[in-house]
């Protein structure tokens, strides 16, 4: 039946087998029921993916991946619809009963069998199909959801679109031509642009169906309801000039907007968060505030460096305080009985999967179930050409796109929360500029759907250039965009030169540079969509996950808290900043993805119900801390209203993660701002010259062993490179002896910058030890306690006014930040002109988050930074990125002549590889640390030979270089075992067994079907059987930071591990309940178990890797960073993994699976070589009663 070569190369016979031995487990299992679906959900969900593992689409969700396979398979709609019964079945494990799974589970075991023999043409054995029913299964979900309904788009005309409805995949008809007149309202509205946009296997939403004569008469159609349009992006589309998605396109290339303007409207908000809050702050006060909130944006703003203008800012900031408390401390009560100001929520979110759209309002204010919504405005209403004669000055007229807003939020309140008309009491626009400026707008039916019209359009056009690319951008003109043929002093003297500004560079680049510009214009764009939708690698990525996920999905994937109850909240005066959140289990903390800083929506849900985030008002928030029994957020928006938080007794709250697209537009106008940044800087990044290197420069300080490295960068004038292999000392003396150099220069600033926060954290470190003085971009949710004080948001608020804090900016010689923090404060490098950046972990950041940064300029000829210093290795970790391999490479041929053949490279790995001669690299452009402090010389062995051709060598510090049988005394930092309990005559073979090796490999068992295929109960009673003896071993020296760490590839191995350690203790120790039982047992559970990205960058005494994987398939996830140099495969994830060891590295896999790649079997290999290769009974093992290989000799 297969009718699709990419289903046939993906999914074979060998495939097939398997898949059928894991149904058959399943349905022999001892397991109870809802385990057995769990199971066979993952077993479902991994045979659908493998059968698109090698097709060029990206799918939303399970229901679009199965009704493609059905479509490509032709299979009949009868055996369909019984495959996705099984998938609805599947996603609703959670609320169906035992009885109802029970009866179910043969007919769900036949249809996803079905699938497999579809899908590979092969026959199940009879051992399986002796569980299947005889008897077909009753139809189930017949009833149709009159409130929306997903499909997916088959085919269509003027006047039908022929779909598949998700409930039943029923083949349905729906009408969106002219004879719907609940969509054409009569003629007012037209929705014939559909037939322009539809692609087979789109996905669309049908909004409030009726049903005549079987054709489905939907009063909305939504357009890739998945990917979510933020309102504001929906009403930026209504211009003066135009009605156009491309408004929008155009906005998102533009450098982020700094004038008086839009400092006068952030003002404005926080006045009104000072009045609902009843703060009764002074003009003064707030305007300090502000500042010390604002510093580098303000100090920036080129308007606010005259005079005049900061005179006249004062003076309207100051009016529209007025305003507002006039307009809501005294109108709004009088003119709506019913607000009460303690009932108001400021700045709640709201998600709305039904209309593919998502906001933030300003004002939402609830009682009694009646609704009021105020949006609030700064700046002018709409300009009145001719004004009648009961015209008033102080009325505004309201604009179009605040229009937009209002009726999007109202249509947002009735189709996705059920209100009906009478519950929305009131929807205002505050234009605050205005002494009577409460404006009351009334329901806009017409404007409703030309707002849902340009929402679909603007999805459109988002997808349209992810798949396409970006070439319309190389047609565009100012006489194009101006489709309402806009004319007079508006166009001419602001419109046209703004789209002017915007499009001539595009036009003016050279073929190479436009190239560059609309590859990685076509890159980031993919990786927006698949953040909002998910990725084919990853199940449960994308924001899209919130709804589309089921709750066991998120929770196997850490995705989810719930079952969370609110312990206390902190106040700030009448505010609520702080919530405590106390979680319902232990097993939340360690299964969970969420880390701190980490920003996150919160919700309420009521107990019993599944959590879903798109059915009432979200709080944004960031997580601040996590411990075992609870977490605690910071509200990004402060309420006054406690009744908020003191919910029902029924009442649950879930957190899940959050998306913020700002850091994502600052990606588009840092590309942007490439095409215009001086041409040297543009010849270099795309290696059209030579960098220069002055060699007639020297050294200023003595740096030991590190003259040449420093030397070597600081004699190159545009941009070097530093390759730093693992414990070979990258910031410690690569980038502190650079920086120190540069500083000898008594004018010289120097920006210093990294991927992560905890390489910045490491990075303040260095700098506080030396004396080095500095300032910190970024929040403190982010930052190290140590730091807080070096914290640019914290030392402003020191400084009495703005000329006080652009003296304090240009008088601190070193800045450090992220990428991503400077990104969001690119305003920074518009006053400060810096002689060097030192960027590290350069290798873990992809081209776009740097070139925005490369890019900057200071005036129109001068770049903000003169130099570049670039330190990562490319064969460690490398950046996250959301495509595929295949999705991101570069089929273009003048980006392959400079060495651009990936957008997942890294700026480091393209500079690099043009840097390469035929005897390594230009020593003058790159430097290699060779001399790795870290690990023990038998650790660092296999890595140096296999990943980097045998260069590496240790220091050598005392610890690397002990025999086997000795530890490390008081003359190095860290923990090890204590030297009377390492006797090689102590009877427990672990113990035994470390101090004869170094390295070790235990074999774990093979291991067959459970419930959780990404846990392995036999290896973490392994893992917790060793970390015991080195505990004990250990006594009072044991540093849970230091001595042990445990790597594992999956989140849901850490509980088990967690839990394996927990037994480990009791069956040591027994019950004990004492204070200092108690101090033990928390030292064990803070030992740090992690997946190996997490643990790039840090170290320990005791590494314990553990593999979990059980089957062949889990090889591609643990192998999926691997790459070729010169002929070795690097296995970036084993190199790391391995090389955060410093005294021993114990390995703990099935060698049966591991063995089936060819690192890992080289590995096994290595260990065995060594007499390191331990293949006994795992309950021997745990129980140290074995021979040491030492031993038998």
């Amino acid at each position: 039946m297969h009718s699709n070569n990419t289903i046939e190369k993906s999914f074979t016979t060998e495939h097939a087998m398997l898949f059928f031995k894991e149904i058959e487990e399943v349905a022999a299992g001892n397991f109870a029921i809802h385990a057995k679906y769990a199971m066979l959900r993952d077993i479902f969900k991994r045979i659908v993916n493998q059968a698109l593992s090698q097709t060029s689409i990206n799918f939303i969700g399970l229901f679009a991946k199965v009704d493609y396979l059905m479509k490509q398979l032709d299979v009949p709609t009868d055996t369909a619809q019984l495959i996705h019964n099984t998938r609805r079945m599947l996603n609703a494990i959670h609320t169906t009963s035992e009885n109802e799974l029970t009866t179910s589970l043969p007919y769900d075991l036949n249809a996803t069998t079905l699938l497999v023999e579809l899908l590979s043409e092969s026959m199940a054995p009879t051992s399986l199909t002796a569980y299947f029913p005889t008897t077909n299964r009753k139809r189930r979900w017949s009833k149709l959801d009159a409130k929306v309904l997903r499909c997916v788009v088959e085919h269509w005309d003027d006047q039908y679109i022929y779909a598949t409805e998700e409930q039943n995949a029923s083949s349905v008809k729906v009408c969106y031509g002219t004879q719907n007149e609940y969509l054409w309202l009569g003629g007012k509205a037209d929705w014939s642009y559909l037939k322009q946009i539809l692609h087979k296997n789109t996905q669309i939403n049908l909004v409030h169906i009726r049903i005549e004569d079987g054709v489905y008469m939907p009063e909305l159609i939504i357009y890739e309801p998945d990917y979510l349009i933020d309102i504001t992006a929906v009403a930026s589309c209504f211009e003066t000039y135009a009605e156009s998605p491309y408004v929008h396109l155009l906005n998102m290339l533009k450098p982020p907007p700094n004038t008086v303007h839009i400092h006068l409207g952030n003002l404005a908000g926080q006045f009104l968060d000072e009045i609902i809050h009843n703060k009764h702050t002074s003009f003064n006060e707030s305007i300090i505030d502000f500042f010390h909130h604002n510093a580098i944006s303000l100090t920036s703003c080129e308007d606010l460096k005259d005079t005049q203008t900061v005179a006249r800012f004062y003076s309207d900031a100051r009016q529209q305080q007025q305003n507002i408390e006039n307009l809501i401390g005294k109108v709004l009560p009088q003119e709506v009985k019913e607000f009460d100001a303690r009932a108001v929520v400021l700045e709640p979110t709201f998600f709305s999967e039904v209309l593919g759209i998502q906001g933030r309002l300003d004002l939402l204010h609830v009682k009694n179930g009646d609704i009021t919504i105020i949006e609030q405005k700064s700046g002018k209403g709409a300009f009145v050409p001719f004004p009648t004669d009961d015209f008033n000055p102080n009325r505004p007229e309201p604009q179009v796109k605040h229009l937009v807003q209002l009726s999007l939020y109202r249509a947002l309140f009735n189709y996705e929360f059920g209100k009906r008309a009478d519950q929305l009491r009131h929807f205002m626009l505050l234009y605050s500029k205005y002494s009577e400026g409460l404006v009351s707008i009334a329901n806009m039916p017409q404007l409703t759907l030309r707002a849902i019209r340009m929402r679909n359009l603007l999805t459109w056009l988002n997808i349209s250039c992810t798949n396409d690319g970006f070439n319309i951008l190389t047609s565009l003109t100012p006489e194009i965009l101006n489709r309402n043929h806009l004319t007079g002093r508006l166009w001419v003297q602001w419109v046209r030169p703004e789209l002017e500004r915007t499009l001539n560079p595009i036009s003016q680049a050279s073929t190479l540079e436009r190239a560059y510009y609309l590859r990685f214009l076509r890159f980031i764009s993919k990786e927006h969509l698949l953040s909002k939708i998910g990725n084919k690698t990853k199940d449960d990525s994308g924001f899209a996950a919130a709804w589309l996920d089921t709750l066991e999905d998120k929770r196997a994937a850490g995705n989810i808290y719930e079952e969370l109850t609110i312990e206390s909240f902190g106040e700030n005066g009448d505010t609520i900043e702080r919530l405590q959140l106390k979680f319902s289990t232990a097993r939340s903390v360690d299964t969970s993805n969420f880390r701190l800083g980490d920003i996150v929506i919160l919700y309420p849900y009521r107990h019993g119900e599944v959590p879903n985030a798109c059915a009432q008002m979200v709080h944004r928030a960031s997580i601040s801390n996590i411990t075992e029994a609870g977490v605690e957020v910071v509200l990004r928006n402060p309420q006054t209203d406690h009744r908020l938080f003191l919910s029902a007794e029924d009442t649950r709250w879930a957190i899940e993660h959050d998306m913020f697209e700002s850091s994502v537009k600052s990606l588009y106008s840092g590309l942007h701002s490439f095409l215009s940044t001086p041409q040297p800087r543009r010849d270099l990044i795309l290696c059209q010259r030579k960098p220069t290197v002055d060699e007639s420069i020297t050294l200023a300080g003595d740096y030991g062993a590190f003259n040449q490295l420093v030397l070597h960068a600081k004699q190159a004038r545009d941009i070097f490179l530093v390759i730093g292999p693992p414990g070979t000392g990258k910031t410690s003396f690569a980038l502190l002896n650079i920086l120190k150099e540069e500083l000898t220069n008594p004018n010289a600033n120097v920006l210093l910058l990294s991927y992560t926060n905890r390489a910045v954290d490491e990075i303040c470190s260095k700098l506080v030890e030396s004396n080095i003085d500095f300032l910190r971009i970024g929040s403190e949710l982010n930052c190290e306690k140590t730091f807080k004080p070096h914290l640019l948001c914290n030392r402003a608020t020191t400084c009495p006014n703005a000329h006080a804090v652009a003296n304090l900016i240009s008088n601190t010689r070193v800045f450090c930040a992220t990428t991503t923090a400077l990104n969001a404060n690119i305003h920074l490098l518009k006053i400060k002109h810096f002689d060097l950046a030192i960027i590290d972990e350069a290798s873990q950041i992809l081209e776009p988050h740097l070139i925005g940064l490369l890019s900057a300029r200071t005036s129109i000829t001068q770049n903000s930074i003169s130099r570049f210093v670039l330190i990562g290795d490319h064969k460690q970790l490398p950046a996250v990125v959301q495509q595929t391999a295949e999705e991101s490479q570069v089929d273009e041929p003048e980006l392959h002549a400079i060495h651009l053949t990936n957008c997942r490279l890294s700026l480091f790995e393209r500079l690099l590889t043009n840097c390469k001669t035929n005897d390594g690299y230009n020593p003058h452009l790159v430097y290699m640390l060779t001399r790795q402090g870290r690990m023990h010389q038998e650790i660092a062995e296999f890595s140096n030979i296999e990943f980097y051709g045998s260069k590496l060598a240790v220091v050598p510090l005392p610890h690397q270089t002990l025999p086997p049988d000795t530890d490390v005394t008081e003359s190095t930092p860290h923990s090890t075992l204590n030297t009377q309990h390492s006797t090689l005559n102590t009877p427990n073979g672990i113990v035994r067994m470390l101090n004869a090796h170094r390295i070790a490999f235990i074999a774990s068992p093979r291991v067959g079907n459970t419930t959780a295929m990404k846990t392995n109960q036999v290896e973490a009673e392994i893992i917790a059987a060793t970390v015991m003896q080195i505990f004990s071993s250990t006594a009072d020296s044991f540093d849970e930071a230091q001595t042990i760490g445990i790597i594992v590839p999956y989140r849901n191995q850490i509980a088990t591990i967690r839990n394996a350690i927990d037994a480990a203790y009791r069956t040591m120790f027994g019950n004990a309940d004492s204070k200092q039982d108690e101090a033990q047992r928390n030292k064990l559970h803070n030992i740090t178990i992690d997946t190996v990205e997490r643990y790039q960058g840090s170290q320990r005494d005791y590494i314990i890797y553990g593999f979990t994987v059980r089957h062949p398939y889990q090889l591609r996830f643990l192998t999926n960073n691997t790459f070729e140099e010169d002929g070795m495969r690097i296995d970036r994830k084993l190199n790391v993994a391995m090389t955060r060891a410093r005294l021993h590295l114990i390995m703990v896999g099935n060698p049966e699976v591991l063995q089936q790649d060819e690192t890992f079997s080289r590995l096994i290999n290595f260990a065995k070589q060594r007499d390191a290769y331990y293949d006994i009974p795992a309950e021997k093992y745990c129980a140290g009663n074995f021979l040491v290989n030492t031993d038998k000799e």
